[in-house]
């Protein structure tokens, strides 16, 4: 499975949840779109509108990103501004498990100093690489087999639906 989007932004070390979402919005809206309306605004407000211009954006950051308070809107407020994959170098546990609980692909890799906002990016998830098309280089993507699975079925919600089909389409029907 191959992902391809652009570079929209690009973040150092250390970016965490009150600066992607702060927490006095937390409880304003149960609405994923509110989120992603108020992401970064006080930390980037160009956030929103560089992410939107791509059909298929992708947030690049050094180490830690996700870092802070645990909170599932962070995930909500980058992934509905377009964003398919965020990749750094590294993440905190909580924050990584929510992007694979919802969907946004967390993408690890070791070296993120030559991505450029605005370089054609393809997320290979078979080849366990990141490809920089635009700058000619090649990353491989550390992750587990296992993880690289949940990434391809769209996260654990994407599992979920999954193996619900598939209990469906097997369950009895009428009384028994």
């Amino acid at each position: 499975m191959q992902m391809r989007g652009k570079v929209a932004k690009k973040f150092g070390d250390d970016i965490n949840t009150d600066y992607i979402i702060p927490a006095f919005l937390l409880q304003e809206s149960w609405d994923k779109q509110f989120f992603a309306d108020h992401a970064f605004e006080g930390y980037d407000p160009s956030f929103g509108p560089a992410c939107r211009a791509n059909k298929e954006s992708i947030v690049v950051a050094s180490n830690n990103f996700g870092c802070g308070s645990s909170r599932e809107q962070a995930v909500y407020a980058i992934k509905y501004n377009n964003v398919v994959a965020v990749v750094a170098q590294s993440f905190p546990d909580i924050f990584y498990r929510n992007c694979l609980n919802n969907g946004l692909l967390p993408i690890q890799v070791n070296d993120t100093s030559k991505i450029a906002v605005g370089d054609e990016l393809v997320v290979d998830l078979d080849g366990k690489t990141l490809k920089d098309l635009t700058a000619g280089s090649e990353y491989p993507i550390i992750a587990t087999d296992a993880v690289i699975e949940l990434m391809k079925k769209g996260g654990f919600l994407g599992f979920v639906r999954e193996r619900l089909r598939q209990k469906l389409k097997t369950a009895p029907i009428g009384n028994s």
